[in-house]
Formats: structure tokens, C-alpha cells, sequence
């Protein structure tokens, strides 16, 4: 039976709900489309939340109003949703994408920022030592400077020597959780639940939307590490290797979704053809 809550948010966004994968796992997606024309190159976007894609859809619907050739798919997936699983099983369902983005990604301090690196998630029985996270002096600049009011101490309990923290599982086991960033060894008998992730930022996908970001807010937008959790950009992997963390404004969301339009798109498939 779909939860009330859930078919009451479609109805409000005008989307439909996807069932979720594998079968009897619970939760699905909602699917949010805003189709300009069968067969356009389309963009996808994914939220944590209802509230995420609410300043895409407005950018995308003011464009299509004006013609842009674009089309849109927002997704949100509900309580218990198997991402990676829900989207295999809707690859075709969703098709061919030029960019998928991860919208639910918050900025840090709420300013705006593009996502270099992101930690994973790591469990061990005891809390082993761990090593300090690589970081290069131009990094260190920029992380610095973009949070000024942070001090060293905390910069390098989030960034580079994240603390241990006891956990239990539904299941009952008992022990300790924390991030892992890039370039940190895993240590022996520990149990890797979320790799880490290094996005790329000179490719055509990211000048597209540090361009966006620069030009709606008039400032610089740094690439920064970013600790948030980076199952969602993994999962995102399975429809398309272009995919990014972006949030902004609804002027930064049109920029970027203008932009995006001049990226090559791939052939087309979908479940309509």
C-alpha cells in the first residue's frame, strides 16, 4: 500500500511514485519529469528531500516556458528506498542522461562551493588510529579561507582525523563508525560500508557549473572537501559516469541548465521507444 504521505508529495509536485527494488525491500522513488519534447537531451537531478528540487523545477519550467530544448527528471527517494537497486531497476525507465546531480548536498556554512572530495563511512569493533587525511597547502588555503571562523582543531576533526563513534545496529553488533577520506589506508579489520569519492572538477561538466555558480553570485566558487555522505553520487554512477554535487539558486540553476544543454549528449534510449 503507498503511504499517503508519499502519494500526497506527487500530487503536490506533480510526479509519480516508482516502486522500489528489490522486491518487498519498501521505499521507492518519486519521479518528477518536465518533458519539453520525446528524445532531447535531459537532465537529472536528485534530492534528499522534497525541498531540494524545488529551486531546479522553478529554473527548469521558466526555460522550458521560453523553449529551452531540455528536458528534466527530479527524484526523491522515500523512506526505506534502496537507491542504487531502485535505479538499476528504472535505468530504462529514466534513460539516456547528459548529467546527473546530486542536489541534496548541503554547502558548507550555506555558501556556495562545488565538491572535490567526500569521505565514505568505515566500522571497526575497536576505534583503531587512523592516519591524517592528504591535503596539499593550495587545499588547506582555500579550506581555510572559505571557513574563517573555524578553528584548526575542527577543521581536522572533520577533514583530516574524523573522530570514532560508538555505534549499534539493529542487528545488535556493537562498536565504532567513522569517515574515511580519500588517500587514507584502510586499516586492517576494519569493514569499508561506504567508499569514499574524489569527483572530477576539469571536465566540461564542472566548468559548466562553476561558471553557473560564479555568475549568479558574483563571487569565487571553490572546490572544497565536503563531509556528507556520497552513497547517493555512487549510485547516480549506475545512469551516468557526468554526474556532480550542485546546489544555487534559481538564477544559478538556469545558468546551469543552459549550460548543460551545449554538453554532448549520449544516444538516446528510453522505455517510450
Amino acid at each position: 500500500m503507498m503511504d499517503p504521505a508519499a502519494l500526497r508529495l506527487a500530487s503536490e509536485l506533480g510526479g509519480a511514485l516508482l516502486s522500489g527494488a528489490p522486491a518487498g525491500a519498501g521505499g521507492g522513488l518519486l519521479l518528477v519529469e518536465r518533458i519539453q519534447g520525446h528524445g532531447l537531451p535531459q537532465v537529472l537531478v536528485l534530492g534528499r528531500g522534497a525541498a531540494d528540487i524545488l529551486a531546479p523545477l522553478e529554473a527548469i519550467e521558466r526555460l522550458q516556458a521560453d523553449g529551452l530544448p531540455l528536458n528534466f527528471m527530479a527524484l526523491v527517494p522515500l523512506p526505506g528506498c534502496q537507491l542504487a537497486a531502485t535505479l538499476e531497476l528504472h535505468r530504462r525507465r529514466i534513460g539516456a542522461l547528459v548529467a546527473a546531480l546530486d542536489v541534496g548536498l548541503p554547502w558548507l556554512d550555506g555558501q556556495p562551493m562545488l565538491v572535490q572530495r567526500l569521505p565514505g563511512r568505515i566500522a571497526h569493533t575497536l576505534p583503531v588510529p587512523l592516519p591524517k587525511a592528504p591535503m596539499g597547502p593550495l587545499e588547506k588555503a582555500r579550506l581555510q579561507a572559505f571557513l574563517p571562523d573555524w578553528k584548526k582543531e575542527r577543521r581536522r576533526s572533520v577533514f583530516r582525523q574524523p573522530p570514532w563513534r560508538e555505534r549499534e545496529d539493529a542487528a545488535g553488533w556493537k562498536g565504532f563508525e567513522t569517515e574515511l577520506w580519500p588517500g587514507v589506508a584502510l586499516p586492517p579489520g576494519t569493514v569499508l560500508e561506504v567508499p569514499p569519492l574524489e569527483l572530477a572538477t576539469t571536465t566540461a561538466l564542472a566548468g559548466v557549473l562553476r561558471a553557473a555558480l560564479r555568475s549568479a553570485t558574483g563571487g569565487p566558487v571553490p572546490f572544497l572537501p565536503l563531509p556528507a555522505d556520497p552513497s547517493p553520487l555512487h549510485a547516480l554512477r549506475l545512469l551516468t559516469p557526468d554526474r556532480a554535487a550542485f546546489r544555487g539558486p534559481v538564477p544559478a540553476w538556469a545558468l546551469a541548465l543552459k549550460g548543460l544543454l551545449s554538453l554532448p549528449a549520449p544516444a538516446h534510449f528510453c522505455a517510450r521507444c
